[in-house]
């Protein structure tokens, strides 16, 4: 009976990968929010009204920015001493710029909602490809 694959653990790209990842998923921290609370308004709407939280206070959407920017230029600058290849930082740059329009855009509904998501998401694949061009490097 032939031994099933080898999997060989490279710590440095786990590494790598792990910051990748934890940038991503606090960029779609915006991402999230602004999907969830749609749902939770059209399920719990009498817990909502009211409470101040129905849409969520402006500066949460610069705190949630606040806290991803950081840690995904960090992320981004590990793989790009790697990789060599600057357009994962453009890419993010602009998903970000895109989620701070959209803070911007608080209170207007789904253009800050659009924004905000988009931006979420292009951070996300900015991640994805900068976690993959380090570890191909």
């Amino acid at each position: 009976m032939k031994a099933g694959p080898v999997i060989e653990l490279n710590w440095k790209h786990v590494r790598a990968g792990g910051a990748d990842g934890v940038a991503a998923g606090l960029s779609s921290l915006c991402l999230v929010h602004c999907l969830l609370l749609p749902f939770a308004m059209a399920t719990f709407p009498a817990l909502l009204v009211g409470s101040g939280l129905d849409h969520g206070p402006s500066w949460l959407h610069w705190a949630m920015l606040g806290l991803a920017a950081p840690v995904s230029l960090w992320a981004l600058r590990r793989g790009l001493r790697v990789h060599r290849d600057p357009a994962y930082w453009r890419m993010a740059l602009f998903g970000f710029g895109l989620m701070a329009a959209g803070a911007m855009a608080h209170g207007h509904g789904l253009l800050e909602q659009a924004l905000t998501v988009l931006g979420g998401a292009v951070v996300a694949f900015a991640h994805l490809h900068n976690w993959r061009a380090r570890r191909a490097g």
